[in-house]
């Protein structure tokens, strides 16, 4: 148990800068981190799942509330996608959505999905309980169309009302088998953030 705390506790670190980034349009627009199912999909399957939520734009979690088998040593939870295609972070498996399955995990992850499209910004490693901006950064990309806008200051104060801060456009587009992935960053008033 104490393994797979410390690695969610390492995942929930390095997505900081996509939680960031997410909690400044909460601000900005009010739309929430987390949120059920049918906020978004008005499909009755979205209200038939009460423990999985939208986490951001990208991501779907779906929590595992049900005690491990003692032979298996896994436990299920019942997972509705909608449409569209869906990759697990954890595993890399892809799932077409619009449709209801049950998925068996371990004590070691969740169901976590990906819409096609989705772009995650995360940092490096997760070793160390640092948010220095300029800490090296690894940006998940899954297959499909999308686009994220990636905020950045420094966390900690309010220069950002100086322009301390930088708005990252990051958009992928699938065009047959090739992924063509651009970014392109507005910045406040100051060169922010440093360079990586």
């Amino acid at each position: 148990i104490e393994a797979a705390a410390s690695e969610f506790l390492r995942l929930r670190h390095r997505l900081i800068p996509y939680l960031y980034a997410c909690s400044y349009f909460t601000h900005k627009e009010g739309v929430p981190l987390c949120e059920p199912m049918y906020y978004e999909w008005k499909d009755q399957a979205a209200y038939q799942v009460p423990n999985q939520y939208r986490f951001g734009p990208a991501l779907i979690a779906a929590p595992v509330t049900k005690p491990l088998d003692k032979v298996t040593l896994l436990a299920d939870v019942k997972v509705w996608l909608p449409e569209g295609r869906w990759t697990d972070i954890f595993n890399g498996r892809i799932y077409e959505g619009n449709r209801t399955l049950t998925m068996y995990r371990d004590m070691s992850s969740i169901p976590v999905l990906a819409k096609a499209g989705a772009i995650l910004p995360l940092y490096a490693q997760g070793r160390e309980n640092s948010l220095d901006p300029a800490q090296p950064h690894e940006i998940w990309i899954y297959r499909g169309d999308g686009r994220f806008d990636w905020y950045e200051d420094d966390g900690e104060s309010k220069a950002y009302k100086d322009g301390q801060w930088s708005l990252t456009h990051m958009e992928v587009k699938e065009q047959g088998s090739s992924l063509h992935f651009t970014m392109e960053t507005e910045r406040g008033a100051a060169d922010y953030p440093l360079p990586r």
